[in-house]
C-alpha cells in the first residue's frame, strides 16, 4: 500500500509540478519518502494518539513537517532508549525565541507582509523576541550612525537627540517594528548598542575605542532617552544590554570595548540610577558576548560580584562565537540564580556549509547547550538578510539569516528558520523548562510545559547509528514510542 502511494504521490508531482519537497503549510502531509517516513510497519501510526509529531530530516525531504497521524499513549515501555519527562521539576521561565531586527533586516522586510508573517504569525513559526541594535551595527544600509551626531563639542544635554534615521526607508526600524507588534502584541524587545556617539569616545570614531569615563552619566542618558523615544513611538524595550560584545574592537564596523571594571562604573552608578529616576524599566543584562573571551574568561563573575552592580541586574548575555556552553557552568556554580539570556548567533554560509551541520551545531551549542543550563531566550542574529548576505556596513562576509530575502521581495526559509520553529511554534513564553535526561551524544533534548500545561519535548538525534533511535518518552506511569531517523530533528506536543 505504501509503494502506491509513493507512486501516487510521485505521479502528481509530475502531472502538476508539484513541489513534493516544500513546507509542512503547504504540501501534503498524507504521503512522505520512504526514507523519512516513520509510518513503517513497526512504528504505531493510530490516528486516536494524543502526541503530535514534527519533523525535520537531515535529506530536507520533511522540514517542519507536522505529520498526519499522533501518537498514542500506553502504560508499557517498549523503546531500547528512554528519555524520561518529569513536569514537576521545573526550572527557568522562557521569555521568547527569535532574531535580530538589524538596519538590513528592517529594510528587507519592510512591507513585506508576507516574510513578517512566516517569521512572527501563528500561521508562521510564531517568533517571540525581537533582539534591536541601538543606533548602527554591521547590517545596516545607511552605514554608521548614532543619535547624537554633532560637528564638533559636546552635547552634554543631548539636545541634538534624534531617532529620525529609524524611520527612514533604507532603515526602517521603527516601522517595522510597529509591524511586527501588530501581528504579535505580546512581543518583547531586547536592546543593545553597538557604539556610543564618536564625540563620547577616546579615538572620536564608531569603530574601536572606548567610552571616556567623563561621558558615562550623559552616555546613560543617552541610551534612558532611546527607550523613551522607542516607547513613545509604541515599542516597550524589555531588557538592555551595556554594550554588544564588550571585549571586541574592529577597525571596519561599530564597536566599543568596554571592560568588566569600566561596565561595573557604568552600571552601578549611572545606568542603573538613571533608570530608576526614569519612566522606562527594562532588565539590565550584563557581558553580552561569548561564551568565553580570552581576555577576560571570568568578566560575568566579575560583574555580578560588585555588590552595587547586583543591586541593578542578575542577568547575562552570551554568543556562541567562541567558547562552549559549558562556560556558563563556572557562572552558575557562583551565581546559581542569575538569569541567562542567549542573545546571538548567526548562521554562516559558505562552501562547507550543510542542512544537516547547522542543525547539528545549533541543536548541540545553542537550544540544548544553553537552555539546560538556564537560558531564558535564544536569539538567533539577522532575521533577514539579502541573496549576497547583506546589506553590510563593513561586517561579517558570511552571515546568513533566518530569511533569504531578494531585491524583489521574494524569500527564502534557511534552515535557522525550521530550527527555531521547533521550539518557537511550539512552546509559549512564560513556558517554563522541565527536567528530562540528556543523553548527550545520542539524543540531545529539552523539554517545556507551557502555561496551558501542554508539554513540548524537543529531541535530536545525533547518534552515528545508520539505524533510527527507537525511542520511549516516559511521562508519569504513560509511554509512547518513536522511531527517530538519524540527524532528525523532532518537537513532539501533547497536554
Amino acid at each position: 500500500m505504501k509503494k502506491k502511494l509513493l507512486l501516487l504521490g510521485l505521479l502528481l508531482c509530475t502531472i502538476t509540478f508539484y513541489n513534493c519537497n516544500d513546507d509542512p503549510e503547504s504540501s501534503d502531509s498524507s504521503i512522505m519518502p520512504e526514507e523519512t517516513s516513520n509510518d513503517s510497519e513497526d512504528q504505531d501510526t493510530s490516528t486516536s494518539g494524543e502526541v503530535r509529531v514534527v519533523i525535520t530530516t537531515p535529506d530536507e525531504n520533511s522540514k517542519l513537517r507536522e505529520l498526519p497521524n499522533q501518537l498514542p499513549f500506553t502504560d508499557q515501555n517498549t523503546g531500547s532508549i528512554t528519555i524520561t519527562v518529569d513536569e514537576f521539576d521545573t526550572a527557568q521561565t522562557i521569555e521568547g525565541f527569535g532574531g535580530a531586527l538589524t538596519g538590513s533586516s528592517a529594510f528587507l522586510l519592510n512591507n513585506n507582509t508576507e516574510a513578517l508573517n512566516e517569521l512572527f504569525s501563528e500561521n508562521g513559526i510564531r517568533l517571540s523576541y525581537t533582539r534591536l541594535t541601538v543606533g548602527a551595527s554591521d547590517f545596516n544600509r545607511n552605514g554608521s550612525y548614532t543619535y547624537n551626531e554633532i560637528t564638533s563639542g559636546e552635547d552634554l544635554n543631548l539636545d541634538q537627540f534624534s531617532i529620525n534615521e529609524d524611520f527612514t526607508n533604507n532603515n526602517p526600524i521603527i516601522p517595522v517594528a510597529q509591524n511586527i507588534i501588530s501581528i504579535n502584541n505580546e512581543m518583547k524587545f531586547k536592546a543593545a548598542p553597538w557604539t556610543a556617539p564618536r564625540w563620547m569616545k577616546n579615538n572620536n570614531s564608531f569603530n574601536g575605542g572606548s567610552l571616556q569615563s567623563q561621558y558615562f552619566s550623559v552616555y546613560a542618558d543617552y541610551l534612558v532617552k532611546y527607550l523613551e523615544e522607542y516607547q513613545n513611538n509604541g515599542i516597550t524595550i524589555d531588557a538592555i544590554s551595556t554594550q554588544n560584545e564588550p571585549l571586541f574592537e574592529n577597525n571596519s564596523y561599530p564597536t566599543m570595548k568596554m571592560t568588566a571594571q569600566e561596565q561595573i562604573a557604568f552600571i552601578g552608578s549611572h545606568l542603573g540610577p538613571a533608570l530608576e529616576n526614569s519612566n522606562v524599566n527594562p532588565i539590565i543584562i550584563g557581558y553580552d558576548h561569548n561564551f568565553r573571551e580570552s581576555e577576560d574568561p571570568n568578566f560575568p563573575n566579575t560583574l555580578l560580584s560588585d555588590p552595587v552592580v547586583a543591586s541593578f541586574t542578575n542577568s547575562i548575555a552570551y554568543h556562541a562565537y567562541a567558547g562552549q556552553p559549558s562556560d556558563i557552568d563556572a557562572l552558575r556554580a557562583q551565581f546559581p540564580d542569575v538569569n541567562i539570556y542567549f542573545t546571538e548567533q548567526s548562521g554562516i554560509q559558505n562552501a562547507g556549509t550543510t542542512f544537516q551541520g547547522e542543525i547539528d551545531f545549533f541543536m548541540k551549542t545553542i537550544f540544548t547547550g544553553t537552555l539546560r543550563r538556564g537560558a531564558k531566550t535564544i536569539l538567533l542574529w539577522n532575521l533577514a538578510l539579502d541573496e549576497n548576505g547583506g546589506p553590510r556596513n563593513g561586517g561579517c562576509q558570511v552571515c546568513r539569516g533566518i530569511l533569504t530575502i531578494d531585491s524583489s521581495g521574494n524569500y527564502v526559509k534557511n534552515v535557522d528558520y525550521y530550527i527555531l520553529g521547533h521550539f518557537s511554534k511550539y512552546v509559549d513564553a512564560g513556558a517554563q523548562v522541565i527536567s528530562t535526561n540528556s543523553l548527550q551524544g545520542v539524543l540531545e533534548n529539552v523539554a517545556f510545559k507551557n502555561p496551558d500545561g501542554s508539554k513540548v519535548l524537543v529531541v535530536y538525534n545525533s547518534s552515528n547509528d545508520n539505524n533510527p533511535q527507537d525511542l520511549n518518552v516516559n511521562v508519569g506511569d504513560r509511554n509512547f514510542k518513536y522511531l527517530i531517523p538519524r540527524g532528525a530533528l523532532v518537537t513532539f506536543k501533547w497536554n
